[in-house]
C-alpha cells in the first residue's frame, strides 16, 4: 500500500508526515509506505533542519529528503492521498480529478504550515502530525488486516 503526503512546498509538512507514517508502518507491521510530495515545489530541496529534528523526535529520519512536485503518475499509484489542509486537497482534486476517490485531509483540521518558524512551531506542528499519522495507521492497520 501507498499513501501520499501533499503540502505546498515538500520541504516541511508532508515529509514529516511520509516519514512519521513509514515509521509508524513498521512498527505496527503494516505493509504500507509513505511518500510525499509538493502543490508549489521549486527544486529538489532537502527537508528543513526544523523538520529534520523534529521528525527525528519520533524515530523518523527525514535527512535524506529531496522536494518532488506532486504530478498525476505519483497521485494514481497512490492508494491514499492526504492533504495537509482543505485548500491542499481542493488543488488536488482539480489537478487529479480520477483520484478524488481516494483523496482526504490528514486532520480534521488544516495543518499551518510552519515554513520560517522557530524549533518550538516545527515541533507543535510535527506532533499535531505525528497524532495524525498514528491513527492513520491504526485505521489502514485494521482495514488491510
Amino acid at each position: 500500500m501507498t499513501v501520499l503526503f501533499v503540502c505546498t512546498g515538500n520541504t516541511c509538512r508532508s515529509p514529516m508526515a511520509a516519514g512519521l507514517f513509514n515509521a509508524a508502518a513498521r512498527a505496527a507491521g503494516l505493509a504500507a509506505r509513505g511518500v510525499s510530495r509538493g502543490l508549489a515545489v521549486g527544486g529538489p530541496d532537502p527537508a528543513t533542519p526544523e523538520a529534520v529534528h523534529a521528525a527525528a523526535a519520533y524515530g523518523a529520519d527525514i535527512s535524506g529528503h529531496r522536494a518532488a512536485a506532486a504530478d498525476g503518475v505519483t497521485a494514481a499509484a497512490a492508494d491514499h492521498i492526504y492533504a495537509m489542509t482543505r485548500g491542499h486537497l481542493n488543488a488536488l482534486a482539480r489537478l487529479f480529478p480520477d483520484c478524488v476517490g481516494k483523496m482526504d485531509t490528514l486532520a480534521a483540521f488544516d495543518i499551518a504550515d510552519p515554513y520560517g518558524g522557530s524549533q518550538d512551531v516545527y515541533d507543535e506542528v510535527c506532533r499535531q502530525i505525528a497524532d495524525a499519522v498514528d491513527a492513520l495507521a491504526a485505521r489502514l492497520g485494521r482495514v488491510d488486516g
